[in-house]
């Protein structure tokens, strides 16, 4: 696989917390490891937060959900990020679905450690506002993406973004799971993912994609992957 400079590295933006949450700094139960499968649902919106969950391994989406029923992406989850942020900001139950993408793991939090951590941990809170603001962010550009950029665009901005969080690793996708994070007809995945691959910025196999060159998949995406003033 080509390499080329990713604007930003999502695993960044939680580094102190990932720190804190593997010994005895938070408030309340001690953190445990957990394990979910593929298309596991951690959060339900509407729902009381069971946990949060700090990813080492996998990737989780967000999912906002219209009153209708209907859902589609606002936000990717994977190693070194939380799910379940808004515990912080004091909210008890969730806003969003968190779907496991792929098999994830990584350490339960109780939502009481998250939300004691103004006053027993400043600077970790300090932290984890910066990571929501950084999730906010992302919902902002993925409005704009989604209403402005052409499905082609959008595969490519996911998948540069899973390629920061997981590295040289194939993403195991399938057509149907694009649409569904997309709001899109799978038809409609299953052309631009040609069109990708016919550019050689990426080999599609059944039920996962390889990506074979970054810089070709980066003039082929929108940008909205990239986040504004890092990088």
């Amino acid at each position: 696989m080509t390499k080329a400079r990713l604007p930003a590295d999502p695993r960044d933006m939680l580094r102190p917390l990932s720190l804190a949450a593997s010994g005895a700094a938070l408030a309340g139960p001690k953190p445990r490891g957990f394990e979910r499968r593929k298309g596991a649902r951690l959060l339900e919106a509407g729902a009381p937060f069971p946990a949060a969950y700090l990813l080492t391994e996998g990737l989780v989406a967000i999912m906002a959900r219209a009153p209708g029923g209907a859902a589609a992406e606002a936000g990717l989850v994977g190693p070194g990020g939380l799910v379940g942020h808004e515990a912080a900001l004091g909210a008890g139950r969730a806003t969003s679905d968190a779907v496991a993408l792929t098999a994830v793991r990584g350490l339960s939090l109780a939502p009481g450690s998250l939300a004691a951590l103004r006053e027993d941990r400043p600077e970790i809170h300090r932290e984890v506002m910066e990571y929501a603001l950084a999730r906010m962010a992302e919902v902002e550009r993925l409005c704009v993406c989604a209403a402005r950029h052409s499905i082609e665009q959008r595969l490519a901005r996911w998948l540069l973004t899973a390629a920061a969080l997981l590295g040289d690793r194939p993403v195991e996708m399938t057509h149907e799971q694009f649409s569904v994070l997309f709001g899109v007809r799978r038809a409609s995945v299953t052309t631009s993912l040609h069109l990708l691959e016919g550019d050689h910025a990426i080999r599609c196999r059944r039920g996962a994609v390889e990506i074979r060159d970054l810089g070709r998949l980066e003039a082929a995406s929108c940008g909205c992957h990239a986040t504004p003033g890092r990088g």
